[in-house]
């Protein structure tokens, strides 16, 4: 092969590697506009689903159920204090402080989804109330976290609640891991290399 085949043969090879790798990226880019288009937003569907009354409605009540965890883990805060117990007093305070920040924050997106209700404006509106329904699940996040710190079960089970533990009499009642006669036999595998 001359040098002026090989040059020539390089030339081709390039341009023709070049035009399918120009080919491929086009044909991704086509593939990810399609793609965009018709993938669906996450969430979106229970919240279009609402009017803008229902939303303004259930955000209101979600801000005050809010407030009624806060209230609920400022008592637990007041019976830590009177026990003098600081972690618990520190723990609290903590969970506190980060109920009071996502109550705050989400009364202000109330009052830009009243104001994205007022003008109309439904990506907004949804945007907003969106919003208010990720502060409620941090609240209870929150709620849950407080009350590990006084050591309280996770579940929530309300104050008043009683659990009962029923026992299977099918459980055997005698010790069925120990093995008869007494003794274990050992089984020692042999050595697979005399040096070790």
């Amino acid at each position: 092969m001359s040098k002026r085949s090989f040059w020539q043969w390089m030339a081709v090879s390039v341009l023709v590697l070049g035009g399918v790798r120009m080919g491929v990226a086009r044909a991704q880019t086509a593939n990810n506009a399609t793609t965009q288009e018709q993938r669906p937003v996450v969430g979106t569907r229970t919240v279009q689903q609402l009017t803008p009354q229902q939303q303004l409605r259930s955000a209101s009540r979600t801000v005050e159920e809010m407030q009624v965890t806060r209230r609920s883990v400022s008592t637990m805060l007041d019976r830590a204090n009177q026990e003098r117990d600081i972690i618990k007093v520190n723990c609290l305070n903590d969970k506190l402080t980060q109920i009071d920040v996502a109550i705050r924050s989400a009364r202000e997106h109330v009052d830009l989804l009243q104001t994205a209700v007022s003008v109309s404006n439904d990506n907004q509106r949804n945007h907003e109330y969106s919003l208010v329904l990720i502060y409620q699940q941090r609240v209870r996040g929150l709620d849950v976290e407080a009350r590990q710190c006084v050591g309280e079960e996770a579940a929530g089970f309300g104050e008043g609640t009683e659990i009962g533990v029923r026992v299977s009499t099918t459980i055997p009642t005698e010790d069925v891991d120990l093995v008869p006669g007494g003794l274990i036999e050992v089984y020692v595998p042999p050595t697979l290399s005399p040096a070790r």
